[in-house]
């Protein structure tokens, strides 16, 4: 594990958003990257004070700088690239950008109610994940934009048909699921979305 591919981690990584594995390799990363630590520990410290009600202290001197130039870096993404730095961007709402938007999804990741899926493509690929809460809310995020002429549709999965959701362009999107759902699937659609997935994108594991 590369450097960069430990940074886009760390913000899953201090909010316990990871699988046991994948905060193993990270640990295990941040071992041989101890240049890291710093910017591990403020994330730590940032999503313990959300979940303790504890007042944000101020942002750390550089990590926005940081976090930001992620953001905007023209590469080609890693498997969880964007998912990170969308889960930093999380992070930065709640310590003072909005902790309406950010702090619900952060604090949700510390209830035992909270489901976490990871979405894979139909070749075994990686392509995001979806945060559920117990009130049937779900923050659905992928690690790529859609394409263009497509747009991103979501489907709530139960025992019947995979019920229509909502449509949506960009790689970040919540949405409410109908109570018979139990998960989510995202397919690649026209745009206005179809009755029916086409183009399969991500199906829960």
């Amino acid at each position: 594990m590369s450097p960069e591919e430990v940074r886009d981690l760390l913000p899953l990584y201090a909010l316990g958003a990871l699988s046991p594995e994948e905060r193993s390799r990270v640990e295990e990363a941040l071992s041989r990257y101890p240049e890291l630590w710093a910017e591990a520990k403020a994330l730590m410290e940032a999503a313990s004070q959300l979940a303790e009600g504890v007042p944000p202290a101020p942002i750390p001197p550089g990590l926005e700088a940081k976090v930001m130039a992620r953001i905007r870096a023209l590469r080609r993404p890693s498997p969880w690239g964007w998912v990170g730095r969308a889960a930093a961007v999380l992070l930065l709402l709640a310590l003072g950008y909005g902790a309406f938007l950010g702090g619900g999804w952060l604090l949700a990741l510390r209830e035992p109610t909270t489901q976490v899926l990871t979405l894979m493509s139909p070749q075994g690929e990686v392509v995001g994940r979806v945060i559920l809460r117990a009130d049937r809310t779900a923050l659905v995020l992928l690690n790529r934009s859609s394409p263009r002429g497509k747009v991103f549709q979501a489907w709530g999965l139960g025992g019947g048909d995979p019920m229509p959701l909502s449509t949506f362009r960009l790689p970040l999107k919540s949405l409410r699921l109908p109570p018979e759902a139990l998960a989510i699937a995202v397919s690649l659609e026209p745009p206005g979305g179809s009755p029916k997935p086409t183009t399969l994108f991500g199906l829960p594991r």
